[in-house]
């Protein structure tokens, strides 16, 4: 890295001010929506996209934006991590990067996941001192579904349930072949919301195609939510396949 001389965290709306300063600005979620100064000048880094974690950043489940974006980083790799940020700043012909993200002040921000990634494999990157990297830290380790709790229901009596169900055949994914049901089909909703809160609590952290679910197994068959919604009581659909 002997060509950056700087890498420090910004948020988008200091874009403007950075450019004037000769700072690359840098986007660490791919895509920038909305209306900043300076917008147009916003350089990306290759692969990294979360425009898959939309409903999980709208559900604030940080602990799945962290697991899925980590996965990003990682697959990635530190060595091309370097190599596009040394390129960024040799095509720019400029000496500084600015990691830029839409969290305000001490908000959850992607920025803070990748510096946290660069800083465990010895690349320096600048936080303000107002920043309180522990509490983000602390954002990625909440699963907010576990704080929701469950209804003391056993994994049995539930899988029993499930198998109860009416599914039918997802056939507008035939390349992903699973199963789904309906709350209505129970016609229980305090029943149905049993169902979802015991998957969500006790469902292991699964990620596919750049989305993470909570997969509850019982009798080779998992059984997933999808994470559209910010509390459970918003879920009207369970999904389930057979394993093997």
């Amino acid at each position: 890295m002997k060509r950056i001389e700087e890498i420090r965290t910004a948020n988008f709306t200091e874009v403007r001010a950075l450019l004037k300063e000769d700072y690359v600005c840098v986007s660490v979620i791919g895509k920038v929506y909305g209306d900043y100064d300076g917008k147009e000048e916003i350089q990306r880094i290759k692969s990294l996209n979360t425009f898959r974690h939309y409903y999980h950043l709208k559900a604030k489940d940080y602990l799945a934006c962290y697991i899925l974006y980590k996965e990003i980083l990682e697959r990635k790799g530190i060595d091309r991590l370097k190599s596009d940020l040394i390129e960024l700043a040799r095509d720019n012909n400029k000496s500084k990067i600015a990691l830029c993200g839409y969290g305000r002040d001490d908000e959850f921000c992607y920025r803070y996941i990748l510096s946290d990634f660069l800083r465990s494999n010895e690349v320096n990157v600048e936080i303000p001192k107002e920043i309180d990297l522990s509490y983000q830290k602390s954002l990625w380790n909440i699963d907010l579904y576990k704080s929701r709790g469950h209804y003391n229901l056993s994994d049995s009596v539930v899988g029993d349930l499930l198998e109860s169900c009416e599914w039918v055949f997802a056939k507008t994914m035939p390349k992903n072949p699973h199963y789904y049901t309906l709350s209505k089909a129970l016609e229980d909703d305090s029943l149905f919301l049993k169902l979802v809160s015991h998957i969500r609590y006790f469902g292991k952290i699964e990620s596919y195609e750049g989305m993470a679910y909570r997969v509850f197994y019982y009798n080779d068959t998992q059984y997933w939510t999808m994470p559209q919604d910010i509390t459970n009581e918003q879920c009207d659909l369970i999904n389930k396949k057979y394993l093997g």
